[in-house]
């Protein structure tokens, strides 16, 4: 009796860690996307202030060049976290491959756990 009680514990330790180990690929891909869009928007707002300054220094400009070009990057930076969240959650919808929880799953699509 007490091998057959083990044995079944064994099993559903099992499935537990089954379970558990896709919510931590999950959550490093997750990680890896938001590191991705941090580094395009930090990346899009440097190379803005760089042309702006460089413009400035070019042609006297000063500041409205580095004013400009850096809102200008700014604003690309901001498009390029956009685009990369949309991509994001479009892969999500699709197969749930990204690590990003999507937050309205279509109606349907439950994983009827039982509750």
């Amino acid at each position: 009796m007490s091998e057959d009680l083990n044995q079944r514990i064994a099993e559903a330790q099992a499935k537990l860690d089954a379970q558990k180990q896709p919510s931590a690929i999950d959550s490093a891909k997750g990680m890896g996307v938001g590191f991705k869009m941090a580094s395009d928007f930090i990346a899009a707002v440097i190379v803005g202030a760089g042309l702006g300054w460089g413009l400035d220094e070019l042609f006297g400009w000063s500041p409205w060049g580095l004013i400009v070009c850096l809102l200008l990057g700014f604003i690309t930076g901001v498009k390029n976290i956009v685009a990369a969240a949309t991509e994001a959650a479009r892969q999500t919808a699709e197969n749930g491959s990204t690590g990003l929880r999507n937050m309205a799953p279509k109606s349907g699509q439950d994983k009827g756990d039982g509750a």
